[in-house]
Protein backbone atom coordinates (compact mmCIF):
# COMPACT_ATOMS: atom_id res chain seq x y z
CA UNK A 1 0.00 0.00 0.00
CA UNK A 2 1.30 3.34 -0.63
CA UNK A 3 0.11 6.68 0.20
CA UNK A 4 -0.24 9.96 -1.91
CA UNK A 5 -0.63 13.46 -1.25
CA UNK A 6 -2.58 15.45 -3.49
CA UNK A 7 -1.09 18.85 -4.04
CA UNK A 8 -3.29 21.74 -5.18
CA UNK A 9 -2.15 25.54 -5.14
CA UNK A 10 1.56 24.53 -3.29
CA UNK A 11 -0.25 22.75 0.13
CA UNK A 12 -1.81 19.18 0.45
CA UNK A 13 -5.07 18.88 -0.01
CA UNK A 14 -6.05 15.32 0.28
CA UNK A 15 -3.95 12.01 1.62
CA UNK A 16 -4.70 8.63 -0.18
CA UNK A 17 -3.55 5.50 0.10
CA UNK A 18 -3.99 2.63 -2.75
CA UNK A 19 -2.55 -0.37 -3.53
CA UNK A 20 -3.76 1.08 -7.58
CA UNK A 21 -2.38 2.70 -9.60
CA UNK A 22 -2.84 6.27 -8.84
CA UNK A 23 -2.72 7.61 -13.04
CA UNK A 24 -5.50 4.93 -13.80
CA UNK A 25 -7.69 5.73 -10.81
CA UNK A 26 -7.84 9.52 -11.08
CA UNK A 27 -7.92 12.44 -13.56
CA UNK A 28 -4.33 12.87 -14.90
CA UNK A 29 -4.44 16.98 -14.14
CA UNK A 30 -4.51 16.13 -10.74
CA UNK A 31 -1.70 16.41 -9.05
CA UNK A 32 -0.60 13.55 -6.49
CA UNK A 33 2.82 13.13 -4.84
CA UNK A 34 4.30 9.49 -3.25
CA UNK A 35 4.81 10.62 0.74
CA UNK A 36 4.99 6.78 1.98
CA UNK A 37 8.69 7.13 2.68
CA UNK A 38 8.62 10.76 3.52
CA UNK A 39 8.81 11.31 7.28
CA UNK A 40 7.53 13.51 8.88
CA UNK A 41 3.69 12.36 6.94
CA UNK A 42 2.42 15.32 5.70
CA UNK A 43 -0.75 16.47 6.51
CA UNK A 44 -3.71 18.69 4.88
CA UNK A 45 -2.37 21.97 4.72
CA UNK A 46 1.15 21.22 5.47
CA UNK A 47 3.17 23.58 2.00
CA UNK A 48 4.47 21.34 -0.96
CA UNK A 49 7.20 22.64 -3.52
CA UNK A 50 8.46 20.04 -5.79
CA UNK A 51 12.24 20.87 -7.28
CA UNK A 52 13.29 18.80 -10.28
CA UNK A 53 10.70 15.75 -9.38
CA UNK A 54 11.18 15.97 -5.48
CA UNK A 55 8.71 16.72 -3.35
CA UNK A 56 9.19 18.29 -0.05
CA UNK A 57 6.80 19.19 2.56
CA UNK A 58 6.73 21.59 5.43
CA UNK A 59 4.13 22.78 7.81
CA UNK A 60 2.40 25.89 6.72
CA UNK A 61 3.73 29.44 9.06
CA UNK A 62 1.13 30.38 10.82
CA UNK A 63 1.20 34.45 10.75
CA UNK A 64 1.38 35.95 14.25
CA UNK A 65 -1.99 37.96 14.64
CA UNK A 66 -1.92 42.12 14.07
CA UNK A 67 -2.09 44.58 16.66
CA UNK A 68 -5.27 45.19 15.22
CA UNK A 69 -6.25 41.38 16.09
CA UNK A 70 -4.74 41.31 19.55
CA UNK A 71 -6.74 44.11 20.32
CA UNK A 72 -10.04 42.36 19.33
CA UNK A 73 -8.97 39.30 21.44
CA UNK A 74 -8.09 41.48 24.41
CA UNK A 75 -11.54 43.33 24.11
CA UNK A 76 -13.58 40.03 24.13
CA UNK A 77 -11.80 38.32 26.64
CA UNK A 78 -12.03 41.72 29.23
CA UNK A 79 -15.95 42.00 28.16
CA UNK A 80 -16.48 38.74 29.01
CA UNK A 81 -14.63 39.04 32.39
CA UNK A 82 -16.65 42.19 32.78
CA UNK A 83 -20.01 40.18 32.54
CA UNK A 84 -19.20 37.83 34.46
CA UNK A 85 -18.15 40.12 37.52
CA UNK A 86 -21.02 41.92 37.15
CA UNK A 87 -23.14 39.04 37.43
CA UNK A 88 -21.63 38.63 40.69
CA UNK A 89 -22.26 42.09 41.81
CA UNK A 90 -26.11 42.30 40.07
CA UNK A 91 -28.24 44.52 42.28
CA UNK A 92 -25.30 45.25 44.56
CA UNK A 93 -24.90 48.82 43.25
CA UNK A 94 -28.14 50.38 44.36
CA UNK A 95 -28.18 48.67 47.74
CA UNK A 96 -24.16 49.94 48.32
CA UNK A 97 -25.57 53.26 47.26
CA UNK A 98 -28.54 53.06 49.75
CA UNK A 99 -26.22 51.55 52.50
CA UNK A 100 -28.14 48.24 52.77
CA UNK A 101 -24.57 45.99 52.01
CA UNK A 102 -23.09 44.30 55.11
CA UNK A 103 -19.74 44.45 55.94
CA UNK A 104 -18.62 41.07 53.99
CA UNK A 105 -20.70 42.21 50.77
CA UNK A 106 -19.43 45.78 50.91
CA UNK A 107 -15.99 44.27 51.02
CA UNK A 108 -17.00 42.23 48.03
CA UNK A 109 -18.47 44.71 46.00
CA UNK A 110 -15.46 47.17 46.21
CA UNK A 111 -13.16 44.34 45.29
CA UNK A 112 -15.18 43.54 42.06
CA UNK A 113 -15.36 47.54 41.25
CA UNK A 114 -11.80 47.65 41.83
CA UNK A 115 -11.13 44.77 39.16
CA UNK A 116 -14.39 45.80 37.03
CA UNK A 117 -11.73 48.92 37.26
CA UNK A 118 -8.61 47.51 36.16
CA UNK A 119 -10.16 45.73 33.42
CA UNK A 120 -10.98 48.95 31.76
CA UNK A 121 -8.04 50.17 31.63
CA UNK A 122 -6.03 46.97 29.97
CA UNK A 123 -5.31 49.35 27.25
CA UNK A 124 -3.23 51.62 29.27
CA UNK A 125 -0.39 49.31 29.72
CA UNK A 126 2.68 49.47 28.63
CA UNK A 127 3.10 46.31 25.33
CA UNK A 128 -0.49 46.91 25.05
CA UNK A 129 -2.01 45.01 23.07
CA UNK A 130 0.99 42.12 22.80
CA UNK A 131 1.56 42.03 26.36
CA UNK A 132 -1.15 42.13 28.93
CA UNK A 133 -1.14 41.89 32.45
CA UNK A 134 -4.76 40.62 33.51
CA UNK A 135 -6.20 41.31 36.81
CA UNK A 136 -6.62 38.61 39.13
CA UNK A 137 -10.06 37.44 39.88
CA UNK A 138 -11.49 38.10 43.52
CA UNK A 139 -11.56 35.35 45.29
Amino acid sequence: MRTYARIYEGAVAEIFSTDGDMAELFHPDLVWADITDVSPQPVFGWTAVEVEGVWSFAEPVVPAPTDAELRINAIAQRDALLAAANEKTAGMADAYIAGLLDADDTAMFKTYAAYKLDLNKIDTQAGYPATITWPPLPA
